[in-house]
């Protein structure tokens, strides 16, 4: 029985390991992401608002760790502790891997539209339709923040929804 387990074992490994492509090189996986210039510039400034704060998502702990000028800040030289200065362009890009990073082959099944947006963690847990230790973030309807990031996903960014939903609350 032990042989047979170890067999098993062996094949299981195999099966899903990466081989080399023909040329001998390593493969890699393609993942389809949106804009990261609209991210920082949209995108970014909602989940800050919205996500960012240092009891939410604005902790070193959390698997969607974001970054800002009124939350947790990255290590500068410049002295910024939360509360001083701009969300720096090194903390936006800080928070567009994260968000990119949280479910990358989930991204890229709703940008191929396979899945709708809300099959996405980044939707599903301010939602609620999935467990969000915060509770509701995003009402279930024509919330502006919903809005923003569907249309991010999609490469069709609303700058004005964007706008709207950073500025909350007003």
């Amino acid at each position: 029985m032990r042989c047979f387990i170890s067999a098993l074992t062996l094949l299981l490994v195999l099966g899903c390991a990466s081989s080399p492509s023909p040329d001998g090189t390593t493969r890699t996986t393609t993942i389809l992401a949106p804009s990261q210039s609209d991210f920082s510039q949209f995108v970014s400034p909602v989940l800050e608002r919205r996500c960012g704060t240092l009891d939410c998502h604005g902790q070193v702990g959390r698997p969607l760790r974001l970054y800002s000028a009124r939350g947790l800040r990255l290590p500068n030289d410049g002295g910024l502790i939360p509360g001083t200065g701009g969300t720096t362009q090194e903390e936006q890009t800080a928070n567009y891997r994260a968000v990119i990073g949280l479910e990358p082959e989930e991204l890229t099944r709703v940008m191929a539209g396979v899945d709708p947006p809300r099959a996405l963690l980044l939707l599903k847990k301010p939602l609620t339709l999935e467990g969000h230790k915060g509770g509701p973030a995003i009402a279930p309807t024509n919330d502006p923040v919903e809005l923003c990031l569907d249309s991010w996903i999609v490469g069709t960014i609303d700058q004005a929804t964007c706008t709207k939903a950073a500025a909350f609350p007003p």
